[in-house]
Order: C-alpha cells, then sequence, then structure tokens
C-alpha cells in the first residue's frame, strides 16, 4: 500500500480520554460521547467550543484536550488523550442530534446543504 503525501483533507477526529469521546470537525466539539454507555452528551458544555490548537510536531496523546470560546468566556479540560481516531460515518450522523436536530431536521440539513 502506497502512503499518501498530500494534504490532509479528513476534517473528522475522534478524541478518546479515559471517560469520553470528543469528537471534533475542523476544530470544533461536535460532540461528546460517553465511553462506558456510549450516549451521546448533549448538553456537554465542551460541545460548540474550539479545541485549543498545540505546538506543531507535538502529539495529543497523553495531553490534556482544551476546548475554548471567548465570546462565551468559557474554557473546558479534559483528562489526558488515550487513543485518536476516525469516527465512522455512522457516529458522524449522530452529531446532528447531538445538536438537537429530529431526525426529519436532519435529513433536510442534508438534503439542502
Amino acid at each position: 500500500m502506497t502512503q499518501y503525501e498530500g494534504e490532509e483533507r479528513r476534517k473528522h477526529t475522534c478524541f478518546v480520554t479515559h471517560n469520553r469521546e470528543y469528537h471534533v470537525c475542523a476544530g470544533v466539539c461536535m460532540a461528546v460521547r460517553d465511553r462506558k454507555s456510549s450516549v451521546w452528551i448533549a448538553g456537554h458544555k465542551a460541545v460548540g467550543l474550539r479545541l485549543r490548537a498545540i505546538p506543531p510536531g507535538s502529539g495529543y496523546l497523553g495531553r490534556t484536550l482544551e476546548f475554548y470560546s471567548h465570546e462565551k468566556q468559557m474554557l473546558v479540560r479534559t483528562s489526558a488523550v488515550v487513543d485518536i481516531m476516525r469516527p465512522n460515518k455512522n457516529q458522524v450522523a449522530f452529531y446532528g442530534f447531538v445538536h438537537g436536530f429530529s431526525p426529519d431536521q436532519f435529513e433536510e440539513e442534508k438534503a439542502v446543504g
């Protein structure tokens, strides 16, 4: 298998901590899921906040994540990252539900945009 050497185009990343999965798209926390129950946590404070970048060449494994909003004057820190994954299509499809869309509204949004 040949290694792809172009620009990274995937925008969805799942950061796994001891208790939670933080699903991030283009630098913004889209959803949080409890690892033990696999339940999506719609009211989690990190949802909608921006992930603080780390210095280039550094890795996220073993580090805490920081999600922030200057407008809301809010900062959320996680426990240390134990794994980094790519969410599958089914997980990404749930992001709309976490943000309060009903299944019908979510399908309409997908059709429009």
